[in-house]
């Protein structure tokens, strides 16, 4: 269950500019990605939790359902590195990202590729590859869901945010990118 919930609408104008007022509120403790939501004038809710450090233990801890949560991956190609999202519930189909991104090879990045090139901890990837600036990969899988709750780059907050809004600003390549649990 959250400890607590802080609701946040569209940022609102002021005589400041925008960047101005989200570089302002990142300094007051507003984390990275809720500064980003904010520029984009977006409507999400940040969730304070426990600790988690998996996709499956923010579903318990929150009680959200498992088609909702994103889990997040990073993957390397011969070409890069790729973000790719799927629901919490589903394994990443490494033969269909290889097949959609036309690569020859696609593993797993290591722990090393998270800390060197994404500046981040292990467990802290949030779906927002355009931050990273490398592509997203999103699976069909949410299709079905209204919202998205993924890691807001913290072990103890997330970010739940519109699927609408979130394709808007991604802009993600859209697939299936996963497989059912056996």
């Amino acid at each position: 269950m959250p400890k607590k919930t802080r609701k946040h609408k569209t940022a609102k104008k002021t005589k400041k500019s925008g960047v101005a007022k989200v570089i302002k509120k990142a300094k007051k403790g507003l984390n990275k990605i809720a500064a980003y939501l904010e520029k984009a004038k977006v409507k999400y809710k940040m969730l304070e939790h426990k600790m988690v450090y998996t996709a499956h233990d923010l579903a318990q801890t929150t009680k959200k359902k498992i088609n909702e949560i994103a889990k997040v991956v990073l993957v390397k190609t011969d070409k890069g590195f790729d973000l790719v999202i799927v629901p919490a519930s589903k394994y990443i189909d490494f033969a269909a990202i290889k097949a959609a991104l036309k690569v020859k090879k696609v593993t797993m990045a290591a722990e090393k590729d998270i800390t060197k090139y994404l500046k981040t901890k292990v467990g802290l990837l949030h779906p927002f590859g355009n931050i990273y600036k490398i592509p997203t990969l999103m699976d069909k899988g949410f299709s079905r869901a209204d919202k998205l709750l993924a890691s807001a780059g913290s072990y103890v907050e997330s970010v739940e945010i519109a699927l609408n809004d979130f394709e808007k600003l991604v802009q993600p390549i859209r697939g299936v990118f996963s497989k059912s649990k056996k």
